[in-house]
């Protein structure tokens, strides 16, 4: 009776895994067939992803790196350590879902298994990444981020298990400045893996830009106010950041000297592309 359950299981196991590979390509990572610690065991990511509704995050954090095999290369990828809470039995411990020493033929498909999946399934699971656009921040300025666009060029561990992107929406904080300093984005687009991300229009609709002008006050000679909106239509952003100005405000210590000698405002700022900066009046007003 307890083989007859057995392969009962395995059948039905087995089933649906053929009408999964039928169904066609899929959004998220495919089947993954561990054969550690124990052959042969088959992850639907179809069943947990989509069926069970659970978010990439919760496994693709401290759990699992988003590299298919990854884990059962570690030493602790084995059962004593899923039944102490780790890996599949963060969650497979009786009451997220049934314990990982129970109900074993639900995950250990064994041999049989294994070559009845094969002989069922296509020879490789067509992998298509998230549809649609992620959209960082708001308004015209925005950035659409598409994940298709990305993984057909890299896989989905370069970005998120390398300690860039959490794999959860929203948990990412991404700044211009960490960018620059080769965060997040920056870590791939820095002119030599791909575009720099001072090429604004590549990623920005349109560039933002401060609303408001950049008072700069002086002691014993007028402030001066460097409007974005004036400059922008003449110059493009890289042209100035980094390589004139620090992009955040208040991080360029400037001097009249250095730019008398062609640093900052005065690398334009000539007589030739604008006006000198000798002429006090126009920059220092009252």
């Amino acid at each position: 009776m307890k083989k007859f359950l057995f392969f009962l299981s395995v059948l039905i196991f087995v089933s649906g895994y053929g009408r999964l590979y039928a169904s066609g390509a899929l959004s998220h990572g495919g089947e993954i067939v561990y054969t550690k610690p124990v052959k042969s065991v088959i992850f639907s990511h179809k069943l947990h992803a989509e069926d069970r509704g659970l978010s990439c995050g919760m496994c693709h954090s401290s759990l699992f790196d988003a590299i298919a095999l990854k884990a059962q290369q570690k030493s602790d990828f084995n059962m004593d350590s899923l039944y102490k809470g780790k890996y599949c039995g963060a969650c497979h411990n009786g009451q997220m879902a049934f314990a990982s020493n129970t109900q074993c033929a639900r995950c250990h498909t064994g041999v049989k298994g294994l070559k009845a999946v094969q002989e069922t399934s296509v020879e490789k699971a067509e992998i298509s990444a998230p549809e649609g656009f992620i959209i960082m921040g708001k308004g015209v300025s925005s950035v659409r981020f598409s994940h298709e666009k990305h993984i057909s060029f890299n896989t989905c561990g370069i970005c998120h298990s390398a300690g860039l992107f959490p794999m959860s929406k929203g948990d990412t904080k991404i700044t211009m400045e960490e960018i620059y300093n080769g965060s997040s984005c920056g870590s791939c687009h820095n002119g030599k893996k791909a575009f720099s991300s001072y090429d604004c229009n590549k990623c920005h609709e349109k560039p933002p830009v401060p609303h408001t002008d950049l008072t700069y006050k002086n002691k014993g000679i007028g402030a001066v106010k460097f409007s974005h909106n004036v400059h922008a239509p003449a110059f493009k952003c890289n042209e100035c950041h980094k390589k004139l100005f620090v992009m955040k405000k208040g991080g360029s210590r400037m001097k009249m000297d250095a730019m008398y000698n062609g640093k900052f405002c005065g690398a334009c700022h000539n007589g030739n592309t604008a006006s000198n900066v000798m002429e006090c009046d126009k920059c220092h007003k009252g």
